[in-house]
């Protein structure tokens, strides 16, 4: 309670100091209340794995400050992000870094305003969003600078972004700054070395028509952390040979995306293309050359109440025999939820990701919310039974682009499996939804990892959530 307290008087400050700087400011407030139960029955997918149920919810809110024609403050925080019942997670400082679910975290704070014939974001932001959205992350934040220029149907654009903290997970082809399942803001557990300069810049052009829009963006991704590989970051320390060592790695990147609607038709693409190259400290050990592609394409057509598409997905993995060479793609984002169980944000983040009971070694590629070294077919169909009920049903099958290899010895097999899913959303009030869904995954034999006599089997899921937006 006192730190709620405390948040609130945070945000009456903030607005004292809006209406000092202008005598009538005009303050709007969004926020979300989201609420997620559900009943895992085998998240580990090994033979009798333990269950799971649980309910949970997070609270987030935004106020956008209007002091003058021009001139904006925007600040946000998330507050009761936690089980129903449970304490909030403990912060470690192991590398398995977990983010405290502080009943106030306070996320951004930046002010946008018009100059130079375009207009600047500068502070705590939003970071990570381009495109589809596909490789998004929704939930992240990180210190930047943002200018846009709009001319016409034209958006031109340059960022410079600060980023926090690095977990050396590169080695897997997820970013070093995406810690946890928040704001990169919260920091991250660094290296052995002092110097933790991660910097990202971006220059970008949107077009936009009538009915569609398409765009380009190339990025230079700069991570100087400059540090030793810890005795306990055993997968990194693995992919190194063993051999405690540093490195600074440069990663370029090509997004073009489009998005166009045709009638009942409409079609939504990105590709993500990365290289570059890991710098090693040691001279004794060689470099590491980056170059992996990520694909994203979902066409859909409406046919009056009823609509139907194919989404298909493919991120390259990492060769396990290219010991030189890290050839895994951009994975997907936080913001992209393609299923009920694999891939799902909400779902790995009150289970845990699916296959955590792969041997030593090989519960690193477990997948979570971030969708890595996969190709997947996705057909769905949806029914929007009248303005208030709408129903999807969709099934996928999934299957690795690498088969990865644990302690020396490659994987069994590289089907992750197939997935069933069927929910409903119900829409109470214009800003209050119920969504009901049930999930079912027939286990590939990819989970059995290294040991072709492991049992494995099925997973469902059963889910409800609460959705408040204002």
């Amino acid at each position: 309670m006192k730190k709620l307290l405390i948040g609130f008087l945070a945000v009456g400050l903030i607005m004292s100091f809006a209406m000092t700087a202008s005598a009538q400011p005009n303050i709007k407030a969004s926020g979300q209340l989201y609420m997620y139960g559900s009943y895992n029955d085998n998240g580990t997918l090994r033979q009798d794995g333990d269950s799971r149920a649980n309910v949970a919810n997070r609270l987030r809110m935004q106020f956008e400050i209007q002091v003058q024609e021009g001139l904006k403050l925007t600040t946000r925080f998330d507050a009761l992000e936690r089980v129903w019942g449970q304490q909030p997670a403990v912060l470690t400082q192991t590398f398995s870094y977990a983010r405290p679910e502080n009943n106030i975290s306070w996320e951004r704070a930046y002010v946008t305003f018009n100059a130079l014939y375009g207009v600047f974001d500068v502070g705590y932001q939003q970071s990570r969003v381009w495109g589809t959205c596909a490789f998004c992350d929704d939930y992240d934040t990180d210190a930047g600078i943002h200018y846009r220029y709009m001319m016409g149907p034209w958006t031109l654009g340059l960022e410079w972004e600060q980023r926090a903290g690095t977990n050396s997970s590169w080695y897997l082809g997820l970013p070093d700054e995406r810690q946890g399942d928040g704001s990169a803001a919260q920091g991250g557990t660094s290296l052995t070395g002092t110097d933790n300069d991660h910097s990202v810049y971006h220059i970008y052009g949107i077009y936009r028509w009538a009915t569609g829009q398409a765009g380009l963006r190339f990025e230079l991704d700069r991570d100087a952390a400059n540090g030793e590989i810890a005795a306990n970051q055993t997968a990194l320390a693995t992919y190194f040979g063993g051999v405690a060592d540093g490195y600074t790695y440069s990663f370029y990147e090509l997004a073009p995306y489009v998005q166009w609607i045709a009638g009942p038709f409409s079609i939504e693409a990105e590709l993500r293309y990365i290289w570059g190259t890991i710098d090693r400290d040691n001279s004794a050990n060689s470099d590491i050359d980056r170059d992996g592609w990520s694909l994203y394409i979902n066409p859909k057509y409406t046919m009056g109440a009823f609509y139907g598409g194919l989404e298909f997905a493919y991120i390259t993995g990492d060769d396990p025999n290219t010991s030189d060479k890290l050839e895994a793609g951009v994975p997907g984002g936080q913001a992209w939820d393609p299923l009920l169980m694999w891939g799902n944000y909400w779902f790995t983040k009150y289970h845990g990701a699916q296959g955590a009971g792969l041997p030593a070694g090989a519960g690193t590629y477990a997948q979570g919310p971030y969708e890595s070294n996969v190709m997947m077919f996705k057909p769905y169909i949806g029914w929007k039974v009248n303005p208030q009920l709408e129903i999807v049903a969709q099934y996928a099958w999934l299957q690795a682009n690498e088969t990865p290899r644990a302690g020396g010895v490659n994987f069994v097999d590289d089907e992750y499996g197939k997935e069933f899913d069927i929910y409903a959303t119900y829409k109470i009030y214009n800003n209050l939804s119920y969504t009901v869904g049930f999930g079912y995954f027939w286990t590939g034999d990819f989970y059995k990892g290294t040991n072709a006599a492991a049992t494995l089997e099925d997973n469902f899921v059963v889910m409800n959530a609460l959705n408040f937006t204002f």
